[in-house]
């Protein structure tokens, strides 16, 4: 969840100027930069279609924790997270929603015991720290409205801009190093590197339609590509073709951390300068 850090860091976006249609054909707003239209309309359709693999893998983490099985309760999780992960670039377009589905218990007074504390992480408090999944079967149900509801919010042009992308990726890059390395991730679930890989993957999905507008300065745009496919090396080696599981983070030795935090750095710093050269406000 980047709630926080654009509270910190990058003002929400908010109902901003933008595209009027899905496809991305639509009538620009006054003041709105019409070179930026396929633009935000790619990387939402990017969303939208992870969104369409969300759900189903959500509806099979309530399958699995209904059947009572903590072992398979905790695959059904691991497999559940990586569409979100990506989604989450572009968190401040839709932060209840995102508040619903992916907020940490640091984000309410009451904490971990709060009982507007819900979506992902408790539901992995409860399936692999208390390992309680009858107690977890109402957060999972809650869990599948609020992917659904988003997928409605992502049809929405009105809450996506091209300032609105560009803040969602450097907040996302900016967070990884600053919060989530050091580690409040997945502590119960220990599947921290599963976060920044998708997170990283979540972030260029929405660069990628900006490389090829006119005017784009193809030196940067490489700088932003190599400095992803950097941090995507980082963690590379601790995945497993054929599972969404990664190394658990808490067997990652401090240098490697260190080496992902400064990945996340770099290239947080090569989309903010293609950012200022197309001129779109940070």
């Amino acid at each position: 969840m980047i709630m926080a850090c654009f509270a910190g860091s990058v003002a929400a976006p908010g109902a901003l100027p933008l595209l009027g249609a899905a496809t991305g054909k639509s009538t620009v707003n006054p003041g709105f930069d019409p070179r930026w239209q396929d633009s935000v309309a790619g990387g939402v359709n990017y969303f939208k279609k992870r969104c369409d693999d969300q759900i189903p893998l959500v509806k099979q983490l309530q399958k699995a924790i209904a059947s009572g099985d903590v072992a398979s309760a905790k695959v059904a999780y691991i497999e559940s997270r990586p569409p979100y992960e990506e989604i989450e670039t572009i968190a401040g377009s839709f932060m209840e929603s995102d508040a619903d589905i992916d907020a940490r218990p640091y984000a309410f007074e009451g904490g971990e015991q709060d009982p507007e504390f819900r979506g992902f992480h408790k539901i992995e408090n409860l399936i692999f720290a208390e390992e309680d999944l009858e107690a977890a079967s109402p957060y999972a149900d809650r869990l599948h409205q609020s992917i659904v509801r988003l997928r409605t919010e992502l049809n929405d042009p009105m809450r996506f801009s091209p300032e609105g992308q560009f803040g969602g990726m450097v907040a996302l890059s900016t967070e990884i190093p600053a919060k989530k390395i050091s580690s409040e991730e997945e502590t119960w679930s220990d599947q921290s590197l599963l976060i920044f890989k998708h997170n990283w993957i979540g972030i260029y999905s929405q660069f990628k339609p900006f490389a090829n507008v006119p005017g784009v300065n193809t030196t940067s745009v490489k700088r932003v590509e190599d400095a992803h496919k950097a941090a995507m090396a980082t963690v590379t080696p601790h995945f497993t073709t054929g599972t969404s599981a990664a190394t658990p983070y808490s067997r990652i030795p401090i240098k490697e951390r260190r080496s992902m935090a400064d990945a996340s750095n770099r290239y947080r710093d090569a989309i903010i300068v293609v950012r200022d050269e197309l001129g779109i406000k940070g």
